[in-house]
């Protein structure tokens, strides 16, 4: 029997990367062996990726060999686009988060994104060159680079190398594609829909801010509505243009100063002075001085504290609501005086019991070496705590000397202070109990005393 011989018909496909063999019985063909079939292909060129156990398939049963992919190339892999890879996310939506006892915090949003001067924002990751492939032919197929990418650089931020850098401290604002830094954040109103802000920038708020929320800048902040029993703090001034509504739960705190129209219900507490028209059953201090201005200007119920100086037009009221007015000392020396005293007084207590202790034992000519052993540590504890006491009280002594040497406390009073207040100045008191006009009043002779207002 006369051996079976085919003609070879061999497609490539548009793009070059696959070959595809047919065999059709010819007589005048090629017999069906590998090495004729390798042949076939090479007439055609084709070089690269040929299956060989494919081939050796077709010589087994070359009448089954109908458009069969006989080679292969190896496509190219383009390259990656470059990319921007964000050091800050500033594109995480202000999702409420769900708290461990299930209810659900609208406060804490971090819809505000701070950087500080000299902060990497972002990155640029350069794009790659690809791998170049090869079809059938042998021939090289070039890789597509990837696109490049720049750097959003916005209003306060520089390209160094590769990063994209904040020139400013303040928050991060996209717009129209670009990143910039903000010096100055404002916002219409701080409720569920802000949340708490904590941001590096200064604070511009144009409403309210509602019961329960936080505003904390390390600059300034302003607010031109309401403060409700919220917490405000502030590294430079903070000034509120309508006023304080604070329930006895608001907290003011400045590094700088403070104004506010009218204190009410609210625990003030300013680096420098404080400024405004009305305090009302607030707790007020002031590293400098508390200025009430305007001649209906009020102290009523409250408890305010200045370095420097006090005036208002009317302290106290005709009903004698207890009103309270310190000046002339720090508050924080004050409280540094109060810790002291307290701290001496403990120990105290406490050398006084070790001494008891010693004394008990020491009345004993042996003692068995349980007890000993409580006699050395009640020894050792009385020694470090004789020298720490004394230490403490050196700086008590210090600290009342420097205030008896640096007093320079006033209180003015425009109008009428009335019965109820009580005046500290310094370490003196006095005890206003009737109404008092047009008065000054210092510490002089270890007593407060008053004088006509000039």
């Amino acid at each position: 029997m006369d051996e079976k011989r085919y003609r070879v018909l061999v497609e490539v496909s548009k793009d070059k990367q696959q070959a595809y063999i047919s065999l059709i019985e010819d007589p005048n063909g090629i017999s069906a062996t590998k090495e004729e079939i390798l042949k076939e292909l090479s007439k055609h060129r084709i070089t690269y990726g040929v299956k060989l156990n494919i081939v050796e398939e077709i010589c087994k049963n070359p009448q089954n060999a109908k458009y069969v992919l006989i080679a292969e190339g190896k496509k190219p892999v383009n390259g990656e686009d470059g990319k921007i890879a964000f050091e800050v996310d500033i594109h995480s939506a202000a999702i409420p988060k769900i708290l461990e006892d299930g209810t659900v915090d609208y406060k804490n949003l971090n819809l505000f994104k701070n950087v500080k001067k000299g902060q990497v924002i972002a990155r640029r990751i350069p794009p790659t060159e690809g791998e170049p492939g090869v079809n059938v032919f042998g021939e090289l197929v070039p890789a597509i680079k990837g696109k490049d990418v720049r750097l959003p650089l916005g209003k306060n931020t520089y390209v160094e190398g590769d990063t994209l850098v904040a020139a400013v401290d303040g928050h991060i604002v996209a717009v129209n594609n670009k990143v910039e830094v903000r010096t100055l954040l404002e916002v219409k109103e701080v409720d569920t829909s802000v949340g708490n802000i904590k941001t590096v920038a200064s604070v511009k708020i144009t409403g309210n801010v509602k019961s329960g929320f936080v505003v904390e800048s390390e600059g300034n902040i302003e607010i031109f509505g309401v403060v409700e029993a919220a917490t405000i703090i502030a590294k430079g001034n903070i000034n509120i243009h309508k006023g304080i509504q604070g329930g006895g739960k608001a907290k003011i705190l400045a590094e700088g100063n403070i104004t506010s129209r009218y204190f009410q219900n609210c625990s003030v507490e300013a680096g420098g002075d404080v400024f405004g028209e009305a305090i009302i059953y607030s707790d007020v201090k002031a590293g400098g001085s508390v200025k009430l201005l305007g001649n209906k200007s009020q102290i009523i119920g409250s408890r305010v504290v200045a370095g420097r100086e006090i005036f208002a037009a009317n302290i106290g009221s005709k009903m004698g609501t207890y009103t309270e007015l310190q000046v002339g000392v720090l508050p924080q020396k004050r409280l540094k005086i109060a810790e002291l005293t307290y701290q001496i007084e403990q120990n105290r207590s406490a050398i006084e019991k070790l001494e008891k202790i010693i004394n008990y034992l020491e009345k004993f000519e042996k003692l068995p070496p349980d007890k000993e052993e409580v006699y050395q540590k009640a020894k050792k504890s009385l020694e470090e705590l004789t020298s720490v006491n004394h230490h403490l009280e050196e700086e008590l002594r210090l600290l009342n000397e420097e205030i008896k040497t640096s007093s320079s406390g006033i209180v003015k009073v425009l109008d009428t202070i009335f019965p109820g207040t009580k005046l500290v100045i310094d370490d003196a008191v006095l005890k206003i109990r009737e109404p008092i006009k047009y008065a000054m009043f210092v510490k002089k002779e270890e007593e407060v005393k008053f004088f006509p207002l000039k």
